[in-house]
């Protein structure tokens, strides 16, 4: 079952015609150089911007959702974010529960030990590294239990153990008849946790497909423009840059 599909979607000067489909229980990832159009995709799904062509969620046309019931159904964790005000982490993460008109505390505290910072919970966001705001804001969007997340380089800041973790989060949460779709640069974080993968190239969709169909090293050789060495077999797959 489709949770989101995209038809020819195109956003001037971004996107160029790009289909795009994200079934229950899948784990998508977005991958491409700098520029290759995943972030503009991502704000497209979430109705975040103008496009041509169509956007369904479960069926129904994207435009046509009320704003509360998009919120209920579709999270964005962007690139960047950042808070003006010196919260708590346990208040930023209640912030997930405004569309459903709820602080459901079961909600928030379950949301804030997968993203791995309830010890945190007392403590100000001004006062986090970078990585540690990071799980903050996916403990945010886990405290919605949207029914597509959209996650935009979530784990670029994070160290080693926790970009696993929270991969390992994020496939779990689809696992559970939901959608997550990912943009990543590690290819070989893609190739480990995605079940389809999607490659840009200039607002231009290259090839989608499973892992293996995707990351080929002559194609993605071409994409990067940069020889790229494609191991698979390898245990956990290894997909670099040379």
């Amino acid at each position: 079952m489709a949770l989101i599909s995209a038809v020819s979607v195109s956003v001037e000067k971004r996107l160029t015609g790009v289909d795009f489909q994200v079934e229950a229980g899948q784990t998508v990832g977005l991958i491409g150089p700098n520029g290759a159009g995943k972030s503009t995709l991502l704000q497209v799904l979430a109705g975040l911007l103008a496009y041509q062509g169509g956007v369904t969620l479960d069926d129904t046309p994207l435009q046509s959702l009320a704003p509360l019931e998009r919120a209920r159904k579709l999270a964005l964790q962007p690139q960047f974010v950042d808070s003006s005000w010196s919260l708590s982490v346990a208040d930023i993460v209640s912030f997930g529960r405004i569309p459903w008109g709820d602080m459901d505390q079961a909600i928030i505290h379950q949301a804030m030990r997968d993203a791995g910072v309830e010890a945190l919970a007392a403590r100000r966001i001004d006062e986090l590294s970078g990585g540690e705001k990071a799980r903050v804001w996916l403990a945010r969007i886990l405290a919605n239990r949207a029914t597509c997340l959209l996650m935009d380089e979530i784990v670029a800041t994070l160290d080693l153990f926790y970009q696993h973790a929270v991969l390992k989060v994020l496939r779990a949460y689809a696992a559970q008849g939901k959608g997550v779709v990912i943009a990543l640069h590690d290819l070989s974080l893609a190739a480990r946790y995605c079940d389809r993968l999607y490659l840009l190239d200039a607002g231009r969709l290259v090839r989608c497909g499973t892992v293996d169909e995707v990351l080929d090293s002559e194609l993605l050789g071409r994409v990067y423009r940069a020889p790229v060495h494609v191991d698979l077999a390898a245990n956990p797959p290894v997909v670099l840059g040379l």
